[in-house]
């Protein structure tokens, strides 16, 4: 069954912290980091969308599409 996740992870402008607070918050270990000068993805099989990460991210790196943003 397939389920559309509408977090979205901008590697634009993801700063590729050495310790992401977003990652730290996310229960489901959802946000992977593979290479430490890359920035982490979102494993969109583990996400289940609780948003904690959202607001985690100092650089608004993680959105949600559709929403409107407000900056």
């Amino acid at each position: 069954m397939f389920r559309q996740v509408r977090l979205r992870l901008d590697a634009e402008r993801c700063r590729a912290c050495r310790r992401c607070l977003a990652a730290k918050v996310c229960k489901v270990q959802a946000i992977v980091r593979l290479d430490l000068d890359e920035p982490p993805f979102l494993d969109v099989h583990r996400c289940y969308e609780c948003r904690l990460c959202v607001p985690a991210c100092p650089f608004g790196a993680i959105t949600v599409r559709g929403a409107s943003v407000v900056e």
